[in-house]
Order: structure tokens, then C-alpha cells, then sequence
């Protein structure tokens, strides 16, 4: 039996009482500046037309669409450059970032395969040796801001962070840069900066409140249903759950009903792997894996007593979504979750099978089951619920596994693989792919995670790629799976550390400052 540490939260986010009366205040600040705002970001971009430049505030949170291709092209003046700098705050909670920001299209056929391969070299290697460089050269920046923002990047690129993360870090350090180049810049400039950095703080609280109230309300679910004390063997995380649905689904407050049951499922997910991976008998999760094929309530009466818990509130909280979408008619959104949930319960069953038989898979056959047992497939469906986006085409592209969606996934286990055997083997684990292709392959494990390390990479190109061609779907559907790749980035990959499972240091730090601390306005 695994011994996880125990939350580092306990029941802080029912407890948490916000200040009303300050939000009142920022929200009607925000409404005054939104003009203000806009106003500025016309003049700066050379008075966009209309569909150039569109507007919308939900809750106090800014939606911007701006050209920027053409715009910045145009207007990159020293007057705009510190605006359109400030212009980053503002669009970089935005799902669209990637293909916002970028620069130019690039037309891609079966024939330039080849030459884009090529092109592709000589950025590795650009890549390779600028990290070099930056490096090398740390040590010499006398700039402060600068050197600050050389370590950010070395640590994990921007385009790999959490998109809340990096709003609040880029807030910050404009604040300083506008403090430390006031005396260069004109009276008017220095007055717009700071109007666009309030307005950037304001919105980053006002939406961080919403958050709150979301994490307040799942938190007090799974104090109410008793599932950390009930399932004690495995891994309290539920404000960690929250944290990862949050940085995973749109942030917009319409969406919150998607957030929240996305936030209780993915729980009861962590809950089922720990269940399947640490704590249970073979013949019993055979049972439980028969009877969640059949989504039976009935069958849970044969239950070893400490699995029921688990089964009934899948069955409780399926049946009650389920009659709310009806009402709404979205009735064919539940029965995809339940088809997810049976397909992760399956792979989970074949992994504990492996190890009951002392099987080791070959790399093909690993992969084709851990990429289900990742659970991004599932949490990619499980955040589209309430959602009136999510319609039946999208789903059904989801489950056709595009290229974007496999890539996304792949991100999460050559991660998550490296980065977590040791942990697992040490409490007897199903083999990982870090054995299956030793075995198979002949490889040293230095060998097979330099091999992994390559398919991370690949598989990034392949969703940068996937965002730049025309879209089948808004990008806040298809930003889904860039931010699936971004939260492993974000808990596993850039401290080479498991900070979901342990929780307590850097992974409480980062929720802290998404979830309780307010940026001071």
C-alpha cells in the first residue's frame, strides 16, 4: 500500500470567506477603466476598425481579437512598443495565445515535408544554442529585470506555462519595468502603462475570485461526501484536482458549471487510479471494472466496503448532471463521460492485470493502454460537460484522436513516465514504459529517457503545428489539449518532480498565488 502525504490544504477553501466589499469596489473600478483602456489600445494600433478590434466583458474579465499580424507590423513605434508590451498582460490568459502572437502562416503540403523537417533542424539547434548562451551569459547581466526574465525562460518557455501563471508573473514584471523606465518615457505613455497594468491586476483578481468561489464549492462536496477519510489509501488532492481543470478549460465564467464538474470528476478519477494502482485486489477490481461497464448502482451491493464510496458517487453524480443536461438538451454529453470513464477503467484493469501476471508489455502495446491510463482523454471530455460548445462533432472529433489530441497526450506520459517510476516501483507498481522499452529494446533507462525526452519535443512541434492550420473548432476548444501538455509541463516537467502526488512545496506556492493571494492594486 502507497503512503501518499496528506493534503496540504485540508479544508482551507471551505472555510475561505472573500471580501465582498473589496470585490464590489474592483469590479466597478473595472468597468470605468475598460473605456479607458480601449481607448488607448485604439490610438495605439491605429484605430482598428470594428471587427479588427472587438470587445466583450463577462464579469469583468477582457476577451480581446486583435490583428495583431497586420498591427504590429505597422504601428511598432517607440510610442506602442511599451503598449503593446502591456498588450501581452492583457491577451495572455487568452486560450489563443499561440496562434495570436505568431507572426506569420506558414502553408504546409505532403511535399514540403521535407523542407519543414529541415527548417525545423536549424530551430533545434537555434534553440540549443541560445539556451547555451543564455546560460553562459546569466552570470554577466548586470540588468536585474533582464537576468529575471533569462531564468523564467530557461526554467520553461512561456508558451509551456500555465496561462494564469504566466498573466500573474508578467504583471508583475511590467509593474517593475514601468517603474524603472518612467523617467525616459513621456508623461502620457507613463500614464496609459499604468491604467493598462491596473486594469491587467483588476481583471486578474476579479476572475481569480470567481476561481475561488468554484474551488469553495468542490471542496465543500468532497468535505461533504467524506471521500478523503472513506478512501484514506489514496491521495487528497482535491484542490489540486481543481487547479488542473481550471488551468485545463476555458477561464471564461460562463464556463464555471464545466469547471466545477470537471474538477469533482477528475477527483474521483485520481481516486480510481490510486484504487487500481495502489490499494486494490485483482479479483475485486475485476469487479468493480465489470460492474462500471455496466454502470449499475445495484452491483455495488457486492462491494468490498471500501470501494463503495468511490462507485456510488460516480453513480450519484453521473445521474444528477445527467438529468440537468436533459433539461438543457445535452443528455448525449453524459453518456460520452460515462464511455470515458468505462475506457479508463478498462485501461486501469489491463495495467493491474500485467502486474498481477508479471507481464511486461512490449513499447507498442504499453503505449496503446498508457496513453488511456494518462486520463487526458477522458479529462478533455470531462471539462466539455454544460458546455453548449460542445457539440456531438466535437466530441466525435475528440474521440477520432487527431493529431493535436494524440500529442497532448503523449506530453503527459513521456512526462509523467521518468519522472514518477521510481516512486512507483518502489510500492510495487505495474512496470512502467521506462522498463517496457528497456526490455524490448535493449535501452539503458539513460537511453530510453533521452528516446522519451524526443518524443516530448516532437510532440510539442506537432501541437505548435496543429495550432497554426485552419481550425475545425474555436481555439478554446482545441486549447484544451495545448493546456493538458501545459499542466504536466507546469507539476512535472520543470522541477523534474512529481508535485501533484507531493503536493506540499512548489505546487502549494503556485496554487497560493492562482487562488488566495490577490495582486495588490
Amino acid at each position: 500500500m502507497a503512503q501518499f502525504p496528506p493534503s496540504p490544504w485540508g479544508h482551507f477553501f471551505v472555510d475561505y470567506v472573500q471580501d465582498v466589499a473589496k470585490l464590489d469596489e474592483w469590479a466597478e473600478r473595472a468597468q470605468v477603466l475598460k473605456e479607458e483602456v480601449k481607448l488607448i489600445l485604439r490610438n495605439a494600433l491605429g484605430t482598428p476598425s470594428d471587427h479588427e478590434l472587438s470587445w466583450s466583458m463577462s464579469s469583468n474579465e477582457l476577451v480581446l481579437d486583435i490583428n495583431l499580424k497586420m498591427k504590429l507590423k505597422r504601428h511598432y513605434t517607440e510610442y506602442t512598443r511599451p503598449i503593446m508590451i502591456m498588450l501581452r498582460i492583457l491577451i495572455i490568459t487568452k486560450e489563443a495565445m499561440i496562434s495570436i502572437m505568431w507572426p506569420f502562416d506558414f502553408a504546409y503540403s505532403e511535399r514540403e515535408d521535407t523542407r519543414h523537417q529541415l527548417g525545423e533542424d536549424i530551430l533545434d539547434e537555434a534553440i540549443g544554442f541560445t539556451i547555451v548562451h543564455l546560460n553562459s551569459s546569466l552570470p554577466n547581466i548586470l540588468d536585474p529585470l533582464f537576468a529575471k526574465q533569462v531564468r523564467w525562460a530557461l526554467e520553461l518557455p512561456t508558451q509551456k506555462r500555465l496561462l494564469r501563471t504566466n498573466a500573474r508573473y508578467f504583471i508583475s514584471l511590467y509593474e517593475e519595468i514601468n517603474d524603472a523606465t518612467n523617467s525616459v518615457m513621456d508623461p502620457e505613455t507613463y500614464e496609459n502603462m499604468c491604467k493598462l497594468l491596473e486594469y491587467a491586476k483588476l481583471d486578474f483578481n476579479l476572475v481569480q475570485a470567481i476561481h475561488q468561489r468554484e474551488v469553495k464549492e468542490v471542496s465543500r462536496w468532497w468535505k461533504e461526501k467524506g471521500l478523503a477519510e472513506k478512501l484514506s489509501y489514496a491521495r487528497d488532492r482535491v484542490v489540486e484536482c481543481y487547479v488542473w481543470v481550471m488551468s485545463t478549460a476555458a477561464s471564461e465564467p460562463r464556463f464555471s458549471q464545466s469547471r466545477v464538474f470537471g474538477a469533482k470528476t477528475f477527483n474521483l478519477i485520481s481516486l480510481t487510479d490510486d484504487t487500481y494502482d495502489a490499494y486494490g485486489v485483482y479479483e475485486e477490481l475485476k469487479q468493480y471494472t465489470d460492474s462500471i461497464e455496466r454502470w449499475d448502482l445495484a452491483a455495488m451491493d457486492d462491494f468490498p466496503e471500501y470501494v463503495k464510496p468511490l462507485y456510488h458517487e460516480y453513480m450519484t453524480l453521473f445521474k444528477d448532471t445527467e438529468e440537468e443536461l436533459e433539461k438543457e438538451g445535452y443528455s448525449y454529453q453524459i453518456v460520452h463521460m460515462k464511455q470515458a470513464v468505462q475506457e479508463l477503467c478498462r485501461a486501469y484493469f489491463t495495467e493491474a492485470e500485467w502486474y498481477h501476471n508479471r507481464y511486461t508489455p512490449g513499447s507498442e502495446e504499453y503505449k496503446r493502454v498508457s496513453l488511456v491510463t494518462s486520463a487526458y482523454h477522458a479529462s478533455f471530455l470531462l471539462t466539455m460537460v454544460y458546455m453548449k460548445e460542445a457539440s456531438i462533432d466535437v466530441i466525435e472529433w475528440w474521440n477520432s484522436m487527431p493529431r493535436i489530441i494524440m500529442a497532448a497526450t503523449e506530453i503527459g506520459r513521456f512526462i509523467d513516465d521518468p519522472v514518477t517510476n521510481k516512486f512507483e516501483q518502489e510500492r510495487g507498481h505495474v512496470v512502467s514504459g521506462i522498463e517496457c522499452f528497456m526490455e524490448e529494446k535493449g535501452m539503458t533507462r539513460q537511453e530510453v529517457q533521452y528516446l522519451f525526452k524526443h518524443f516530448y519535443d516532437v510532440a510539442w512541434k506537432d501541437i505548435n503545428e496543429a495550432c497554426l492550420h485552419p481550425r475545425p473548432f474555436p481555439m478554446y476548444i482545441l486549447s484544451k489539449a495545448v493546456n493538458l501538455a501545459r499542466v504536466m509541463d507546469a507539476w512535472y516537467n520543470s522541477h523534474n518532480a512529481d508535485e501533484y502526488t507531493f503536493s506540499g512545496g512548489r505546487t502549494k506556492e503556485m496554487i497560493t498565488e492562482l487562488l488566495v493571494n490577490a495582486i495588490p492594486v
